[in-house]
């Protein structure tokens, strides 16, 4: 495939990311509100978000598979007609627990976006291309967080929070139609059948028992937990603690996904002079170690206005490691394995999204202040991540 077909394929991938990630946090400012609406608690709110990554956990354990044998193109056109169907049904939602349904479904569509991306860039790239490739998808979280909670903060305020899913059915349904008229089918070599539930546990069975896929994919999970700490606690710590308005607090996601463009970058920069994966890795590690250090210290000695932006700026060094570690892990990954290269793909990410999801969930459930629940859930994952990093680095 030519280059300039390699460059519309990132184009259209790159945006599909784009509106699947910006449906986990478009919201998130409007959260507090949703607790007095539905006349219920932070922790059962918070649901509405691990269940997207939850969702995401379950379905790309399996979408690569579907892709393997049905082909990219299809089941990608499947996940998003998922996407946005459920997105729309949420707008007229009145009960709490069918929207947590629905945005399980509406992330089982995103699994698709998440997989069948990289997998149709392992179809038509080399390994060195395809981190670099990587890193151009990912710099789609960069735009998504950068702009999706501030939107939803204005659409929150002038319009309301279900309107935020208006505009993400609505993305959901140009892109569909985008994916059927530009994007061709990549895998020429499909499967004649697919992978039957003994092969799965068979096969997750041997990554379970290989110390590299359990220690790339337990530094991967634990650091990248690390910010979605921040992502499950941080309206009711701005917004109710700290008595920032929803509009502003949203801003701050700004600075975060200047920092994941930071450490996109460095990390391109770093894999295109030859730079080791164990090393990019060991910076994303010890970028996010820093960050919580940040977040402890200010704890300790600051207060007001300046608490509030070393807070946020430690965040930017949690998000910075993050960028510099996801690429360089998963592709690694897929190379260890490259005969099942799906299933390691997504058993990796499944692992990460369950980790995430445990802590959205959890980090409102502890009877301590929102300050001191994020320095527990970024501090006690990044102290084992450092550690296993330490442990394994020779390995990775």
């Amino acid at each position: 495939m030519n280059l300039i077909n390699k460059k519309l394929l990132l184009f259209l991938l790159a945006n599909l990311i784009i509106v699947g990630i910006s449906a986990m946090d478009i919201y998130i400012s409007s959260l507090p509100k949703m607790v007095t609406e539905f006349h219920s608690k932070a922790d059962i709110l918070n649901t509405t978000i691990s269940a997207y990554t939850f969702g995401l956990a379950f379905g790309v354990l399996f979408v690569g598979d579907f892709s393997n044998k049905y082909g990219r193109r299809v089941i990608l056109l499947i996940g998003v007609l998922a996407f946005t169907i459920s997105s729309f049904i949420i707008i007229f939602s009145t009960d709490i627990k069918l929207i947590i349904c629905l945005r399980f479904l509406q992330s089982l569509g995103c699994s698709t976006f998440v997989i069948v991306s990289r997998m149709i860039l392992k179809d038509v790239m080399n390994e060195k291309e395809q981190i670099n490739a990587n890193g151009i998808l990912l710099l789609s979280m960069i735009i998504s967080p950068a702009i999706a909670p501030i939107i939803g903060a204005y659409i929150g305020h002038y319009l309301g929070w279900r309107y935020c899913f208006l505009l993400s059915s609505s993305l959901g349904l140009l892109m569909f139609i985008s994916i059927y008229k530009l994007l061709p089918e990549t895998n020429h070599n499909k499967s004649s059948k697919l992978t039957s539930i003994k092969d799965y546990l068979n096969i997750y069975k041997g990554l379970l028992s290989n110390s590299s896929f359990m220690s790339l994919t337990f530094i991967y999970s634990v650091t990248i937990s690390s910010f979605y700490a921040f992502i499950g606690i941080s309206s009711y710590l701005y917004i109710n603690s700290w008595h920032v308005t929803p509009i502003r607090y949203s801003y701050i996601f700004f600075l975060v996904s200047f920092a994941y463009f930071l450490g996109n970058w460095i990390m391109r920069v770093l894999n295109s002079i030859g730079k080791s994966v164990s090393l990019l890795i060991g910076l994303g590690v010890y970028s996010a170690s820093f960050g919580v250090i940040v977040i402890i210290l200010s704890d300790l000695v600051l207060n007001g206005e300046a608490l509030i932006i070393m807070v946020s700026l430690s965040l930017f060094l949690i998000r910075t490691g993050n960028a510099i570690l996801i690429p360089p892990t998963q592709i690694r990954i897929m190379s260890h394995f490259k005969n099942h290269s799906a299933q390691a793909l997504g058993f990796n990410m499944c692992i990460m999204y369950i980790v995430t999801s445990l802590v959205i969930y959890n980090v409102t459930k502890l009877p301590y202040s929102p300050m001191a629940n994020l320095i527990i859930f970024t501090a006690i994952p990044m102290l084992f991540s450092f550690i296993v990093y330490r442990l394994y680095h020779d390995k990775l």
